[in-house]
């Protein structure tokens, strides 16, 4: 059975004892959820799995999304490829992924095919430690809003969810904008709608809701997107640093 142990930060687990280039029984796979759902990102060091065995591993937790803009491997369209040698752009910005659909991917199993000699980290922010870090009087006021969420790529995909979501498993809520994606706060006015957007933005991403993660070659994570926001470092210079993602279905948030 996998073991999960917990990172010494406001989320995150590393995950050993598991060989993720075999199909997987019912039992490793529901402790699997059971530590995405308590920690919400998922490491494996140099797991090293092919983009089948990737594909296989993600879909055992939902069906999968095929992104409507990024590069994806011709004979695996479900696999993304970040690969800067190919002109790949480094997501250098907090975000949620495609948080412009109107159902959000459920997460994400990203591997570092191959990681710079040095540079590139990853790092992952918990939404819902940015909620419970919120005064009373903040979530009293934040609590019914709604934003739009708008795409980079054409034609545009936009959506509007709640700022505050109630994660559909465990009850939890989480602050729900980020800095690409969501464009303005429905029921304010422009000015104040700026302001509040842009204070929640910044307090979601503050050092102490964070955890930091150095790739090495083969390593491969898996986060929660309906309760996380991330970014990397674009640190590594003219270094190659590819990379295979593979997104969840999710479902509409509330």
């Amino acid at each position: 059975m996998p073991t999960i142990t917990p990172c010494d930060a406001a989320l995150g687990a590393v995950v050993t004892d598991v060989d993720l280039r075999a199909p997987l029984d019912d039992e490793t796979l529901e402790r699997l959820r059971d530590g995405l759902l308590r920690h919400e990102v998922l490491f494996f060091r140099e797991a090293g799995i092919s983009p089948a065995e990737q594909v296989r591993l993600a879909s055992a937790f939902g069906p999968l999304q095929r992104h409507a803009a990024l590069d994806s491997l011709p004979d695996q369209p479900e696999v993304v490829v970040f690969d800067t040698e190919k002109g790949a752009t480094t997501a250098e910005w907090w975000h949620t992924d495609v948080t412009c659909s109107p159902t959000p991917p459920l997460g994400a199993l990203l591997q570092m095919v191959i990681a710079p000699p040095s540079g590139g980290a990853t790092y992952w922010a918990s939404m819902t430690a940015a909620w419970d870090a919120l005064d009373d009087e903040m979530k009293q006021r934040i609590r019914g809003l709604h934003a739009e969420h708008r795409s980079w790529w054409q034609p545009v995909e936009t959506s509007v969810h709640p700022v505050v979501r109630t994660h559909p498993e465990t009850g939890r809520q989480a602050l729900f904008v980020n800095g690409i994606f969501t464009k303005r706060i429905v029921e304010l006015d422009e000015a104040e709608g700026e302001a509040l957007l842009s204070a929640l933005i910044e307090h979601a991403t503050r050092d102490e809701f964070a955890i930091r993660h150095d790739w090495r070659s083969g390593d491969l994570a898996f986060w929660d997107n309906r309760c996380t926001q991330h970014r990397v470092d674009n640190d590594f210079g003219e270094a190659r640093r590819c990379g295979h993602r593979v997104a969840i279905d999710g479902d509409a948030p509330a």
